[in-house]
């Protein structure tokens, strides 16, 4: 025999481990906690209050079945009628919340006034309102010497980037526009506007702290000026648009954007009782 003696010491469980164990597993049982037809008859049959079973419904997930047949089935088994009718209440709500879900993420249904990027593979929610951005100064760029050169205005945005991000460079749109005489303020361009062809798409010279496009050119020679008030034709990037319904558009692209800042701005300099200082802006991300 080893004239060695090893001895293996097994540390014993302290009071706060065995606390934290008996939390995990007490989580893990409320996550996967889902009542059933089947659960409710058995918690009935034990002879629980209904309070005390509702109660249990409010704070479970629930999958019921309320058919006629399975509401039968519940009544014979001393299911009371104040639980079987919280339990068709739940299925009645889960499947109101569906539809609205799936009503939230239709492109082809009318939505508040504005306009939305959808992308029908978005696990969350499909259709995303591209939210607007106050242009926070204008700028006027260049020169006349002696009759000749020219001047340009600029738009600034706070901020390098937009808060929405677009991975994909051929994205969808969507245009809501609404039929209102007297449109709030916050909805005025999709008022006094009928198609997106009222609307301009731009790409923004970007630095660290703002964006910046060109509203409109000013060219003068010999005394002879002339000019051109919102956007130049030059700066605006195509796109396509359909109409689904009566004030909805899908706005699509032929050529892919390329990597970096865009926005969507009213085609005119000023509409007619608003001024025109804000614009719908989403970015590209250059790919990896």
């Amino acid at each position: 025999m080893s004239r060695y003696n090893f001895k293996f010491h097994i540390m014993k469980p302290t009071i706060f481990t065995i606390m934290f164990l008996f939390s995990l597993l007490s989580v893990s049982a409320q996550q996967n906690d889902t009542l059933t037809n089947e659960t409710i008859i058995q918690l009935s049959k034990i002879g629980l209050q209904s309070s005390v079973i509702i109660g249990k419904i409010h704070t479970s997930v629930c999958k019921f079945n309320t058919s006629t047949d399975a509401l039968i089935k519940l009544g014979n088994n001393s299911v009371s009628a104040d639980v079987i009718t919280e339990m068709m209440k739940v299925q009645s709500d889960q499947k109101s919340d569906e539809a609205n879900l799936k009503e939230a993420n239709n492109p082809n249904v009318m939505h508040a006034p504005g306009i939305y990027y959808y992308n029908p593979n978005d696990p969350e929610k499909q259709l995303r309102k591209v939210d607007a951005t106050v242009i926070g100064s204008t700028e006027t760029h260049g020169a006349n010497y002696y009759g000749y050169g020219g001047r340009s205005s600029i738009s600034n945005v706070s901020g390098p980037a937009s808060k929405l991000q677009i991975n994909e460079d051929s994205p969808t749109f969507y245009f809501y526009f609404e039929n209102n005489t007297d449109p709030i303020l916050n909805n005025w361009w999709f008022a006094v506007a009928t198609t997106p062809n009222e609307f301009a798409l731009v790409k923004f010279e970007t630095n660290k702290v703002s964006r910046s496009f060109q509203t409109a050119k000013v060219s003068g020679a010999a005394g002879y000026s002339g000019g051109v008030s919102g956007i130049p034709e030059k700066v605006k990037i195509p796109f396509e648009y359909n109409e689904i319904a009566a004030g909805i558009y899908s706005v699509t692209f032929k050529t892919p954007l390329k990597y970096g800042e865009y926005c969507f701005v009213y085609g005119t300099l000023a509409p007619q009782r608003y001024v025109n200082n804000k614009v719908f802006d989403f970015g590209i991300p250059k790919k990896k």
